[in-house]
C-alpha cells in the first residue's frame, strides 16, 4: 500500500492536530493508503522545508507558510487539477488564496487556510483606563497603551524570532503608515521612505510607553502564555488565546475580546499567515498525495477541523465563509472579518520568492526591534534596506 508522509506545523491548539490524526486513520481505513503526519514547531518548519528542497528527500506533502509556494516553486509539482476542482465545487477561491498559491500561472500548492490574526485584549482592563471599545487608530492605541502600562497592564507585540506573531504584528504597522519593502512591481526595494520612518518612530514610542523588555525574546507561544498569566493586556494573536481560556482560564474568557488592527495614515491592514499544502517533485506518491489533499479539504473533513479551532483557522474557499463555526460566538465575528484586510509580505508588490525570504529572515521585524533597543530610525532602516537589496538582487 502507498504511504504518504505529511510534514506540518504543531498547532497551538493540540485538539486541531488530534483531528488531523484521526482523519488520517479514517483515510487509511477508507482508501487503503497510509497517511502519517509529522508535527514540528512552526518556527522550525521553514528550515526543515529548505533542507528537504536542498537534499531532494523528505516528506511527500509539505505545509508552506504564506509566500512559501513562491519561495520553493521549483521543488513543487503542479497541483492545478486539485485546486481548480475544489474551486469549482466549493464556490471558488479568495484572492488571498490565489496570491499565495499561483506562481506565474501555475498552482504550486493547494491553499489550506489562513490563521486570522487580530488584536486580542482585556476588555475589563481597558475599561479601567476609560475605554469601552478598542481604539480604531494607531495614535489612539499609543495613548491607551501608556495608560495601561501605567496601571500595571502593559501591552505586548513579539519582537523576537516569532515566525507568526512577530511578522503578523509588524507588517500591518509598516503598511498602515505608508511603508513598504518594495515597489508595486515587486522588483525594487522601497523600504527607505518617509512612511517607513513614521512606522519605525511609532514602534519605538509604543515600546517605550507601553511594553516590557521581554518582548525581544518572545517566540510564537510567548504572548499566549503572557496573556493567560495576566502579564499583558493587549497583543496580536490568533483566536488560540480565547480558545485556550475555555479550559485553562474560563474567568478570563469573559473579559477577553477581539478587534481589527488599527488604522494608520495609509489605511487599515492585516497580515495573517496563510498556509498551503504542496507536493514535492521527489515524492513517489504524487497521485495519492493529490487525492488526499482533495479529500482533506472536503466539507466533512475541513469543517470538523476548522470547527474545533473556533476561529483559529479560516478557510480560503468561499464556501467556508458561512461555516457554522462563525455562528458559535459573537466574539468571533471580528475574526471572520480579518481576511478582507489581509495582505501578503511584499505588498504592494505581488507575492514573490524575494518577499518570502525577507519574511522568514525577519527583515521587517528586526528593523523595528533595533529601533526599540535604541538605534536611530535612519540607521535601522538602512540596515533593512541593505538586507532587502541583497535578497531582491537574487535571480
Amino acid at each position: 500500500a502507498a504511504k504518504i508522509n505529511v510534514l506540518t506545523w504543531s498547532n497551538t491548539l493540540n485538539a486541531m492536530d488530534d483531528v488531523l490524526r484521526e482523519q488520517a486513520k479514517q483515510y487509511t481505513k477508507e482508501k487503503g493508503v497510509e497517511v502519517s503526519f509529522e508535527f514540528i514547531n512552526q518556527t522550525d518548519l521553514p528550515t526543515k522545508t529548505a533542507a528537504a528542497v536542498e537534499s531532494g528527500a523528505g516528506p511527500d506533502i509539505i505545509t508552506l507558510w504564506s509566500d512559501g509556494p513562491h519561495l520553493h516553486d521549483k521543488a513543487l509539482i503542479d497541483v492545478g487539477d486539485v485546486a481548480t476542482g475544489l474551486g469549482k465545487e466549493l464556490k471558488g477561491w479568495t484572492n488571498i488564496a490565489q496570491d499565495i498559491a499561483i506562481v506565474g500561472k501555475t498552482w504550486k500548492a493547494v491553499p489550506w487556510g489562513i490563521i486570522p490574526i487580530c488584536i486580542t485584549y482585556r476588555s475589563d482592563w481597558l475599561k479601567e483606563v476609560g475605554y469601552t471599545k478598542f481604539p480604531d487608530t494607531y495614535d489612539e492605541m499609543l495613548t491607551m497603551s501608556k495608560k495601561l502600562k501605567d496601571k500595571g497592564h502593559p501591552v505586548g507585540f513579539a519582537l523576537g524570532r516569532a515566525i507568526g506573531d512577530g511578522n503578523q504584528s509588524h507588517y500591518p504597522m509598516l503598511w498602515a503608515f505608508g511603508g513598504a519593502e518594495c515597489t508595486k512591481d515587486g522588483k525594487t526595494v522601497a523600504i527607505n521612505s518617509p512612511g517607513t520612518a513614521k512606522a519605525v518612530d511609532y514602534r519605538r514610542e509604543l515600546h517605550k510607553v507601553g511594553e516590557n523588555e521581554d518582548v525581544f525574546s518572545w517566540d510564537d507561544s510567548s504572548n499566549n502564555r503572557a496573556f493567560l498569566a495576566e502579564a499583558v493586556s493587549v497583543t496580536g494573536n490568533a483566536a488560540s488565546i480565547y480558545w485556550a481560556e475555555k479550559k485553562n482560564a474560563p474567568q478570563l474568557r469573559e473579559v477577553t475580546d477581539h478587534a481589527l488592527w488599527p488604522q494608520g495614515p495609509a489605511g487599515r491592514f492585516g497580515y495573517s499567515t496563510a498556509i498551503s499544502l504542496g507536493i514535492f517533485k521527489f515524492s513517489k506518491v504524487q497521485k495519492e498525495s493529490k487525492a488526499f489533499i482533495q479529500w482533506l479539504l472536503q466539507p466533512k473533513q475541513y469543517s470538523a477541523w476548522m470547527g474545533i479551532g473556533e476561529g483559529m483557522m479560516a478557510g480560503l474557499l468561499n464556501y467556508y465563509e458561512d461555516d457554522p463555526v462563525w455562528k458559535k460566538d459573537p466574539k468571533l465575528e471580528i475574526v471572520r472579518q480579518i481576511p478582507k484586510y489581509v495582505r501578503m509580505p511584499g505588498y504592494p508588490g505581488p507575492p514573490t520568492r524575494h518577499a518570502a525570504e525577507s519574511m522568514v529572515k525577519y527583515v521587517v521585524v528586526n528593523m523595528f526591534a533595533r529601533a526599540c533597543k535604541g538605534m536611530s530610525t535612519p540607521e535601522t532602516i538602512k540596515i533593512a534596506e541593505n538586507e532587502l537589496k541583497e535578497i531582491y538582487s537574487k535571480a
